[in-house]
């Protein structure tokens, strides 16, 4: 029993690469992290223990406003002082939504550094889904992958710099993508 159980933190040690503070999305001030929406939608404080702290961030224009707008941001720990690592803002003519429980984090390449993957759909005026879409953040560089409704889902669209990742980093975020639902029901 005693050998299972120092199995069982030792394995839990290694695991255990990052951490997830959950916080009130009000404590997160435009003072301390000049986010560029008027409103946070969705925010995580993610840490990689004695290497780095990190803030995501979704913010958005004001409700209700044609085309919407959304903000994804990467803040990092510098000196203790919070500075803007990576900035992705995304217009469209409909509503724009991050689909908060959908999200992953850790160290894919070993680097001591967060990694962390998104999701947020694009829909009509009506709320119909149109696309689905992943941004993966890696220090201060953003990927990313999209799908649409129109084919049902089966033509995946990257980014430009996503064959510069590496190949640990590009197998986890697939095999996430590949076991997404990627339809919004």
């Amino acid at each position: 029993m005693k050998k299972i159980f120092v199995l069982l933190l030792i394995s839990n040690s290694i695991v255990a690469q990052v951490s997830n503070v959950i916080r009130n999305k009000d404590s997160y001030t435009q003072d301390v992290f000049p986010y560029k929406g008027v409103r946070i939608i969705q925010v995580d404080e993610v840490s990689s223990p004695g290497n780095e702290d990190n803030v995501f961030i979704f913010s958005k224009i004001e409700k209700n406003t044609i085309p919407d707008k959304m903000y994804f941001q990467r803040f990092t720990k510098v000196n203790d002082k919070w500075v803007l690592k990576s900035i992705l803002e995304v217009n469209h003519n409909g509503i724009i939504s991050s689909w908060g429980s959908r999200k992953a984090f850790g160290d894919y390449n070993k680097d001591k550094s967060v990694d962390a993957l998104f999701i947020y759909g694009l829909y009509d005026a009506d709320f119909k889904q149109q696309s689905v879409h992943l941004v993966f953040s890696q220090k201060d560089k953003l990927y990313t992958i999209e799908s649409s409704v129109s084919d049902n889902f089966g033509t995946d669209k990257f980014s430009d710099n996503f064959k510069s990742l590496d190949e640990e980093s590009k197998k986890q975020i697939l095999e996430y993508w590949n076991k997404l639902d990627k339809k919004d029901k």
